[in-house]
């Protein structure tokens, strides 16, 4: 099975839910760190549903069309158990601002720092929001099982986003520096 498979059992897990609704969660929850389109959504629900992993139902939405609501079977329950419980694989990260900065000794200075700032702007919002999350969860009751669990997800994007930060600024301090370098020698 597919990662993404994993990422609908687990959210069905929680509840029943449409293909939209997942795709609407995984945006805001898993944003930092996940993402998954609806052409991966919906071929994997259907996919999942001749296994038996999941189950459809019509339900009645607001305007009148009738939505696919999906639930989790016991066999789907079974599955992602049994995936939880597998070695976690390798992860590849692919940021392209670090490989925009290796071949940056072909461009201007002021082309990385341009970059720079785009994704030091993008991450400091995914800090802000994860703030909110955290903060918005922390005065919710701890009445769900997974309550915990997914303040320890929110932690790992806190740091990591300030992490991110961090580096910005440091190589933006070494950009500006290359910069002033670069003009000084282009005026000769």
């Amino acid at each position: 099975m597919r990662q993404t498979d994993y990422v609908i059992l687990g959210l069905l897990a929680e509840r029943p839910l449409s293909g939209y609704q997942m795709k609407k969660i995984i945006d805001i929850r898993f944003q930092f760190f996940w993402s998954e389109s609806f052409g991966q959504i919906f071929p994997a629900l259907k996919s999942l549903a001749s296994e038996g992993l999941v189950e459809e139902y019509p339900q009645e939405a607001s305007g009148g069309h009738a939505a696919k609501t999906y639930q989790i079977t016991p066999a789907g329950k079974e599955a992602l158990v049994e995936w939880i419980s597998q070695p976690v694989e390798k992860e590849s990260p692919r940021l392209e601002i670090l490989l925009k900065t290796y071949f940056s000794g072909y461009a201007a200075p002021d082309v990385m720092l341009a970059h720079l700032a785009t994704f030091e702007q993008s991450h400091a919002q995914q800090l802000h929001i994860l703030g909110l999350f955290q903060e918005e969860l922390l005065r919710i009751p701890d009445e769900d099982e997974n309550h915990g669990d997914i303040l320890r997800v929110i932690d790992f994007g806190l740091k990591a986003n300030r992490a991110y930060l961090d580096w910005c600024r440091e190589t933006r301090d070494y950009f500006t520096k290359k910069q002033a370098h670069f003009c000084e020698t282009t005026k000769e």
